[in-house]
């Protein structure tokens, strides 16, 4: 059983006032196979260098991450992503689907339907898919420092680099079968095309200052097939046929976040963003041990002041 035993890594920027961390605890305490550690990151705005953090600490051999707002209520989640790794040493990372719980809204049932990558329903076999990302994925932890961790100078866009680390040394990532997550967004326009323009911003800064790390995405039914880079002038009608389809076929939330992503970007070449990375004063560390099936650790992250 030993070998079976991990650890979860959650990013975060506060403890205090995030009611669903008591959620996901929850949730993994009931799952037929709990962690044998959970590792809160809190405070650092990097979500790469909390990650690393957070793995650096980690015991076990396999481990995990969850969002902050990722809800699970499988309680053998973890159970078959497990056994889905175990029993095809070529995967490097194994993901689960992202489904529309049913006590989403209506704004975001018709959100996350219109907008591509939001929403992956279960599969019925597992399959190599770009969806694998961390709002809930596993690997072994040998691996992760194997290809160095996680990217932590990027803003956003994590996902596709983990995922060409792993591809890149001959493992495969896959969505496993009959497993799935509940990722929702904002239920606001106002807040939906923040968080769009963001992403932009992260995109753009991305492309000024990291532009060998610039990565295509999928539909994730790439079956393994996947073209990491295109020509720019092919990214730039790409997008502007996109929001003509969006217009044609009534997809307005659709629109409306193209439009703010690529305002985001935009902004990004008017006037480039010049982000100092403010370094990690201490870390102190609280362990919980009585009241879960798992020890939970609180690294709470101190930053140096910039």
């Amino acid at each position: 059983m030993e070998k079976r035993e991990y650890s979860v890594i959650i990013p975060v920027l506060r403890i205090e006032g995030n009611d669903n961390l008591n959620v996901i605890l929850t949730a993994l305490a009931k799952q037929e196979l709990p962690p044998k550690e959970v590792h809160f990151v809190a405070g650092d705005k990097r979500q790469g260098r909390a990650i690393n953090y957070g793995v650096s600490q980690a015991s076990c051999k396999y481990i995990a991450t969850l969002d902050d707002d990722t809800i699970v209520d499988d309680n053998k989640l973890f159970s078959k992503l497990l056994e889905e790794m175990e029993k095809d040493p070529d995967i490097g990372i194994c993901g689960a689907a992202c489904e529309i719980p049913e006590n989403a809204t209506f704004f975001q049932k018709r959100a996350m339907c219109e907008i591509p990558r939001r929403y992956y329903p279960v599969q019925r076999e597992s399959r190599s898919s770009d969806m694998v990302q961390h709002p809930c994925l596993i690997m072994e932890k040998k691996l992760f420092e194997q290809i160095g961790g996680e990217d932590e100078e990027l803003i956003r866009g994590l996902d596709p680099i983990l995922r060409k680390k792993v591809r890149d040394t001959g493992k495969k990532c896959v969505i496993a079968a009959n497993t799935w997550i509940y990722h929702l967004i904002p239920d606001s326009f106002t807040k939906l095309l923040k968080m769009y323009y963001r992403n932009g911003r992260g995109s753009g800064y991305a492309s000024h200052n990291y532009p060998e790390r610039i990565l295509e995405l999928t539909d994730g039914y790439d079956d393994g097939v996947f073209i990491e880079k295109r020509w720019f002038i092919f990214r730039v009608f790409r997008r502007f046929f996109s929001l003509l389809y969006s217009i044609i076929t009534l997809k307005f939330l659709k629109c409306a976040t193209d439009i703010a992503y690529g305002l985001g970007v935009l902004r990004e070449k008017i006037s480039p963003s010049c982000i100092q990375i403010p370094e990690i004063n201490k870390i102190s560390t609280e362990v919980e041990n009585k009241k879960y099936p798992f020890k939970l650790f609180i690294h709470k992250v101190e930053l140096e002041e910039l």
